[in-house]
């Protein structure tokens, strides 16, 4: 699914040391899905809520347009393993309110990224088996602050009985627009 060359970490030979990387290594798909992340690029966030029934994150923009961070392979049919969408912890205080507040966010870049995080699944006989799980994530970076990069990426994971994880693994985010119906307008009888 994902190009062989690419890695997440990346390191730049630079004569001065404090010179780092502005922004993460795209992700490339063979197969893309969504919007390019680039599109969202200059749009000032208004609103962002997260879904109680679905694993998405919906962001509303100040010129009306709505976009979405999806789990790649979801169908509200066949929800398979709960997945959930995860974030850092700014981007958690802003989906506990949902409304961004006077300080509008400008979105001044986005990335697809690709993580490697640690996967498990922890069989009856106390063994667990573990392995590196790449997947793709949706990267933030926000104006009016130190331009520090935000994430969203998904997981999926089973509980036993007792409330013990027994299966933890990652699933690949995407963004998309999203398409809202007409809304009908409310017409009063007359007589």
């Amino acid at each position: 699914m994902f190009d062989d060359d690419l890695s997440s970490v990346s390191s730049t030979s630079s004569t001065s040391p404090t010179k780092r990387r502005l922004r993460p290594p795209p992700l490339t798909r063979r197969d893309p899905i969504g919007i390019d992340p680039d599109e969202l690029i200059g749009k000032t966030l208004t609103r962002i809520s997260r879904s109680t029934t679905h694993p998405s994150l919906t962001l509303d923009f100040d010129d009306h347009t709505t976009a979405q961070i999806l789990v790649d392979g979801y169908s509200p049919r066949w929800k398979g393993i709960p997945k959930e969408l995860e974030m850092d912890e700014t981007l958690q205080r802003l989906t506990s309110t949902g409304v961004v507040g006077l300080d509008t966010l400008e979105i001044i870049d986005c990335a697809i990224v690709k993580l490697c995080d640690k996967a498990f699944q922890r069989k009856q006989n106390d063994d667990h088996v573990r392995w590196d799980q790449e997947h793709a994530a949706v990267a933030f970076k926000f104006s009016g602050e130190n331009a520090q990069w935000h994430c969203v990426w998904a997981t999926l994971a089973e509980y036993s009985e007792h409330n013990v994880c027994i299966f933890r693994s990652f699933e690949d985010v995407f963004l998309d627009y999203l398409q809202r119906s007409p809304r009908k307008k409310n017409s009063k009888n007359s007589k």
